[in-house]
């Protein structure tokens, strides 16, 4: 381990239990309590009360807690448990206190206050959406959820592709980075999508699942984020979005983090229903007390059938899931000991049956199906080392198929299925047949996390050290790429595959430490907090075939936030901060960009076929192998990240404002790499071309034998092809920067309606950092022997720069109308893009423009980008030199549209949603939605850089209704 991390360890713990041991003495009081229901004045037992949100206790049969050992101080308090609202408060505790009640109010309508927006966090840029907005919203997955960020517009909800989380992004499927830096933690585990290993070959087609374009390629993940669609949205508690610097205690990440909290304790039945024209959904759960303090069970089943549009029913998707959770509370007179256990099953079945424009037996389908299984909970000691012990642990395996049905073939063809490179006699495939292949993947992820805190009251606040550690594995023990050898899913020479198996590669192993201290202290009437952090990372690959050492990174991350004006100091302003952060975060490679496929290629050096069982048959190739296709190179991408901004109320006005820098580098995608192959072609003299003619291959050489028996060896021309394959690399990098914005105006009270304004802008540079290429073959002769044609290949290099800038400014205007008396809450929203534009780029790192004006063939205006130089085809390198090339136009990159780097700007536009609510006593909640409910729609030219865009989401209704008893 290296001597910066080594350091980094010994750091870490010796600021740990410098602060732990040297603790200021304090005056100690006991606090004990009940939690009540407000509804019925009935204990509540198992909720959670937490102080100052460090120290905590769980409430007993009676409702009652107990805190012994509570250092004089102004505390506030937090009380949290399912179906029940959180009630917030504030006391000072200055002596003994044994009579506290707290009163819950049961979730509900017929609460004065219900909130069903995003709120923001209090420290950093962070998104909190409660158990009322997920019903409210009435999301079909986590994506869906994401809509309610400040800068998301309106996504109607599609299972039939991937859901992926995308977080400060315009245009999220440009940039499948964005999803990979998206770290998604459900109950205190990471979801890991590093082992996904689905791919067709990342030589020849990169991430993709398929050499060909279909809708399978929308259900892969591999080298991008967690599918979300694997989590059921209605067995969800409350999702917490961190866009801006995250603790230190997540990582693995460049985006942000999606953390989910999952349904658990005792629960009245629940039996849900949900529909829209593509999709049906039926879920149902419950949760019970186990009797005396055996703890509670809580669980829940939910089917969904999608299809992408009715009119193409054989575009489907099914997801079945199931959870069940235990949770018990150990030693709770003395020091409570939480145990949570989680397990989740999951199968998602995407297919395309055959439609007319598939030929009969064809089909595609990807089947998803896993299990997760989790532990997680918190051991309150308090004593003078620690205040509270974290753990948390999961176990993932998934058995993942794409399965393809497809008919290949163009004519007999010779094919070769050799792993090892040099030239062999070959069998022929059919003029055409169907190909069955199966990519198997088994990925399995292992996480553990430990981690304690340390806490210390102060007259004038309070001081929290985190210590923790964790570990992850992630392998895939699946079968790969399974085909039969006879019929291979593409045919002809070129770039070919092989199968391999995922078993062969090595497991991934990260090991990480990290240390923060959240410390508030009070100045006068205002409160600075400061939260900095530091996390150490080291991945262990195996070398040989990595090629390369282990990984390691060190993440510094620091939040601040200042409170200078509080009801305390003025009449104005309440609680009004000065918030900010700066932070790396760093993105680990996935197995994918670490254990590529190697790549090979099939060259015909003879070939004659004169019909079934000819004995004229006989084909001759040489296989080319790049056994480690690897890149020695690889790095981590990293993110840069910084923001400040202002949060509090005015009046009952209450906003937040953030601006925003970030700058991500080395984010991964593919290369191509250039190669140089030899082969011999042979060739019978035309001469001794005769039907009689037998061709052999003996002792590494064509020969053959002529009427008479007289045996001849035919003569061999040495070839030379300049090719490409993919590797995986660092090839992208972003800049971002923008503001995020949100206020709520508070209720216009004869409407009973609560404005709440919020939005973004977005300013997104992604610019390629890789060289591209071009290539051109020009006839030199043709041989007057062989009938051979020769060529000079030449292969040139383009510049790195090519990327897009996009903007897009964005508000959304919400007005919720909540009448509790008949338990009734409607919001609409009139979404408003003012702004938005794009620009293709093609620019050096200084912002110096690449391409240059020119004139084509025709006498018209166009562009052209040069190469920076040329490999010929011994690949042998010169600097680009166009009298040095023949037909050097044919290597210059250009583009007819000569507006094609102009900025392309869009119209305002204007939608409206609607969703309602409505319960009907305690028991029926019906809810409905309506997106672009007056049917706004255009088709947008794009004068300037070409092709249309629609610039509206299309109309979309839908409806649930929920019972409880």
């Amino acid at each position: 381990m290296s001597k910066k991390i080594i350091t980094s360890l010994v750091f870490i713990v010796c600021v740990y239990l410098s602060g732990a041991l040297t603790a200021v003495a304090a005056d100690v009081y006991s606090l004990e309590g009940r939690i009540i229901s407000a509804e019925d004045r009935e204990p509540v037992e198992f909720a959670t009360v937490r102080l100052n949100t460090l120290d905590w206790a769980v409430t007993d049969s009676d409702g009652k807690f107990r805190f012994p050992k509570l250092p004089s101080g102004k505390y506030q308090y937090e009380v949290a448990y399912l179906g029940f609202e959180t009630a917030k408060g504030e006391f000072e505790i200055k002596n003994n206190i044994s009579d506290m009640t707290i009163r819950l109010s049961p979730s509900s309508l017929a609460l004065k206050e219900v909130v069903v927006t995003a709120r923001e966090g209090k420290m950093g840029s962070s998104s909190l959406i409660g158990q009322s907005a997920i019903q409210h919203l009435q999301a079909k997955s986590v994506e869906d959820m994401l809509q309610l960020l400040p800068g998301a517009v309106t996504k109607n909800p599609d299972l039939t592709n991937a859901g992926q989380a995308s977080i400060r992004e315009i245009d999220a499927g440009e940039n499948s980075n964005n999803s990979l830096g998206t770290a998604v933690v459900v109950d205190g585990s990471p979801l890991s999508n590093d082992a996904n290993m689905q791919v067709f070959s990342t030589a020849r087609s990169g991430s993709n699942s398929s050499v060909q374009t279909n809708t399978m390629n929308d259900q892969t993940t591999s080298g991008r984020g967690v599918d979300l669609r694997q989590i059921s949205p209605d067995n969800i508690e409350s999702i917490e979005v961190v866009r801006g610097i995250p603790s230190v205690e997540y990582g693995n990440l460049t985006s942000g983090a999606v953390i989910i909290n999952t349904k658990a304790g005792a629960t009245p039945w629940e039996v849900l229903v949900k529909a829209d024209p593509n999709s049906k959904l039926l879920s149902f759960g419950k949760g019970l007390r186990l009797g005396g303090n055996n703890g509670s069970v809580n669980f829940a089943v939910d089917y969904t059938k999608s299809n992408a549009d009715r009119r193409k029913t054989y575009l489907g998707y099914d997801r079945l899931t199931a959870n069940v959770s235990y949770s018990k509370m150990f030693f709770q007179s003395s020091n409570p000991l939480s145990f949570n256990f989680r397990g989740t099953y999951y199968r998602n079945i995407s297919d395309t049956k055959s439609d007319e424009a598939m030929l009969k037996g064809e089909y595609f389908k990807n089947e998803d199906q896993g299990v997760r299984l989790a532990v997680n909970g918190m051991w309150r000691l308090n004593n003078k080392v620690v205040s509270n012990l974290n753990y948390s642990a999961s176990l993932q395996y998934a058995h993942q198929q794409d399965i393809y049905n497809k008919s290949v073939g163009s004519g007999v063809v010779p094919y070769s299925h050799s792993y090892l490179p040099g030239e062999m006699q070959v069998s022929f495939l059919p003029g055409s047949y169907m190909c069955h292949y199966v990519l198997d993947g088994k990925p399995i992820n292992v996480f553990a996390q430990l981690k304690a805190n340390r806490m210390f009251i102060f007259p004038k606040g309070t001081v929290n050290f985190k210590l923790g550690i964790d570990y992850t594995l992630s392998a895939n023990k699946g079968g790969g790429m399974v085909y039969d050898h006879d019929f291979p899913p593409i045919q002809g020479d070129g770039q070919s595959v092989r199968p391999r198996s995922y078993e062969s590669l090595p497991s991934m192993h990260t090991l990480s430490a990290f240390v923060e201290n959240h410390t508030e202290y009070s100045i006068g009437t205002t409160v600075l907090s400061i939260q900095p952090g530091v996390r150490v990372s080291r991945l262990m690959i195996d070398k040989a075939q990595a090629l390369r050492g282990d990984i390691n990174a060190v993440d510094p991350r620091v939040n601040v936030s200042y409170k200078f004006l509080t009801a305390d100091n003025n009449h104005v302003f309440d609680n009004l901060s000065l918030v900010g952060g700066y932070g790396l975060a760093t993105k680990m490679p996935t197995m994918a960009y670490l254990y590529p496929t190697p790549a090979y290629f099939d060259f015909v050096s003879y070939n004659s076929y004169a019909g079934a069982d000819n004995p004229r048959n006989l084909a001759v190739m040489t296989t080319f192998v790049v056994p480690n296709t690897a890149n020695h190179n690889l790095k981590p991408a990293c993110s840069k990240k910084f923001e400040i901004g202002l949060n509090g109320r005015v009046g009952r006005v209450l906003g937040s404002i953030t601006f925003f820098k970030e700058n991500i580098d080395n984010e991964y995608g593919f290369q191509s790499v250039p190669i140089s192959a030899g082969y011999n072609r042979y060739v019978i003299p035309q001469a001794d071309m005769v039907s009689s003619t037998i061709p052999s291959y003996i002792d590494g050489a064509l020969h053959y034998t002529m009427a008479d028996g007289t045996v001849k060896k035919a003569p061999a021309y040495f070839q030379r092809e300049v090719r490409s394959y993919s590797m995986p690399a660092n090839v992208y990098e972003t800049d971002k920067h923008g503001i995020e914005y949100t206020f709520n105006f508070g209720k216009i009270k004869p409407l009973s309606t609560d404005l709440i304004i919020d939005g973004a802008w977005f300013w997104i540079k992604r610019r390629s950092t890789g060289n591209g290429f071009n290539s051109s073959r020009v006839v030199t002769d043709v041989d007057p022997a062989s009938g051979i044609t020769n060529y000079n290949t030449y292969l040139a290099v383009m510049p790195a720069g090519s990327g897009s800038v996009r903007s897009r400014v964005n508000t959304n205007f919400r007005f919720v109308t909540h009448i509790p008396a008949i338990r009734l809450i409607l919001s609409t929203t009139l979404q408003v893009v003012w702004q938005e534009s794009v620009r293709n780029i093609y620019e050096d790192a200084d912002g110096n423009p690449l391409y240059r004006a020119a004139t084509s063939s025709y006498g018209k205006p166009m562009l052209e980008v040069l190469p920076v130089g040329y490999y010929d085809k011994e690949m042998n390198y010169f600097n680009w030199n166009p009298s040095g090339v023949e037909r050097p136009e044919e290597l210059v990159t250009r583009y007819s549209n000569p507006d094609y780097f102009t900025r392309q700007d869009y119209p305002v536009t204007c939608m409206l949603n609607f969703k309602l609510t409505k319960e009907i006593k305690k028991y029926v909640q019906i809810s409905m939605i309506a997106n672009n409910f007056l049917k706004f729609s255009k088709v947008y030219r794009q004068n300037k850089i070409g092709g249309y865009k629609e610039l509206y989401s299309p109309m979309y209704f839908g409806a649930e209704i929920k019972a409880k008893f």
